[in-house]
């Protein structure tokens, strides 16, 4: 399982776990997701940034 964390300045802040594992599925939910951090978490010249982890 595929899930997300977002990184502001180093910390972890949230972690998202898309519903479905499809490829399509998961690209939607990043991209509307993405709108939402930068809104939250982008002023003043945080660096946030997206990594993936694989969960078993």
């Amino acid at each position: 399982m595929l899930v997300f964390d977002i990184v502001v300045n180093g910390e972890v802040k949230e972690t998202v776990k898309p519903m479905s594992q499809r490829m399509k599925d998961i690209l939607v939910t990043m991209q509307e997701k993405m709108k939402d951090v930068k809104a939250k978490y982008g002023h003043h010249g945080n660096n946030v940034q997206v990594k993936k982890r694989i969960l078993r």
